[in-house]
């Protein structure tokens, strides 16, 4: 197999020239600006509730899935109990 190498290549300071075919360097030309602000205490009051709010609903539904899961399994093992009863099923005695 042959060891191909790249050539590295080293742009001094306010060098704005790069080879777009090669580069791998994504490099957008219109700057954005990322502003963090201060919340006020209506702010962190509507930051709260919707946390709140998110984790509440996934409670909700973790223990719904929960008492579906547990009635489902319920009456599996009430059905292989009763066939245990019966004589039917897998779980029989071998005489």
């Amino acid at each position: 197999m042959k060891d191909e190498r790249q050539e590295i290549e080293i742009l001094p300071p306010g060098e704005d020239r790069y080879r777009e075919e090669t580069s791998r360097i994504w490099i957008s030309t219109n700057g954005g600006e990322i502003k963090f602000v201060k919340l006020g205490p209506f702010g962190a009051f509507m930051l709260a509730a919707g946390t709140l709010a998110l984790l509440g609903m996934g409670f909700f539904f973790l223990t719904s899935l929960f008492f579906i899961l547990a009635s489902i399994i319920a009456i599996l093992g009430a059905g292989a109990y009763l066939s245990g009863l019966v004589g039917m099923g897998p779980f029989k005695r071998l005489r």
